[in-house]
């Protein structure tokens, strides 16, 4: 059984221009926007991503604002999330962490959005955080595995939906 012991602060959309560390990503992908939204939104979202062994939501469906998510990070870090936007007319969702599993983030904020791109999509993925107190220089140092995290992230994602290429 997994003990949540860390309560992370609540953020909104703001942290994703304020977060201390903080990445953005545009994937430019051969599905259709309405093809990547719905695997996002299944009840098993990011099962393509080998990081994220384990990601469901713990609400039912439908899906919106309030919305909760529990995620399998490496299989070694575990955390609890809730939904503080989900715009079904523009695909985009957000969430904050609320509760993790070890004393990582004093706050971590994900963003998704989906939008039609020269004949596929573009999903522009964001993420933001704070360390948890006192590990600032600790988590700078793991900068190079965030950022690997990252990498990992992005390619199984444009594996599984497909680059999009240039037709010449």
């Amino acid at each position: 059984m997994t003990t949540f012991r860390y309560a992370l602060d609540p953020v909104d959309e703001t942290f994703f221009d304020t977060a201390p560390m903080r990445w953005r990503v545009g994937l430019e992908l051969a599905a259709s926007p309405d093809e990547v939204w719905a695997e996002l939104t299944s009840p098993l979202p990011l099962s393509w991503c080998r990081a994220l062994p384990d990601v469901r939501y713990t609400s039912e469906a439908p899906y919106g604002v309030g919305t909760t998510r529990e995620a399998s990070v490496l299989g070694a870090y575990r955390m609890r999330e809730r939904f503080f936007r989900w715009d079904e007319t523009d695909r985009r969702k957000s969430f904050h962490a609320t509760e993790g599993t070890l004393p990582v983030f004093g706050a971590f904020a994900e963003d998704y959005h989906v939008l039609p791109f020269d004949g596929g999509s573009k999903l522009v993925w964001s993420f933001a955080f704070t360390p948890w107190k006192g590990l600032d220089s600790a988590l700078q140092l793991g900068r190079p595995l965030a950022e690997s995290l990252l990498a990992s992230l992005v390619k199984d994602t444009r594996n599984h939906f497909g680059p999009l290429t240039e037709v010449r």
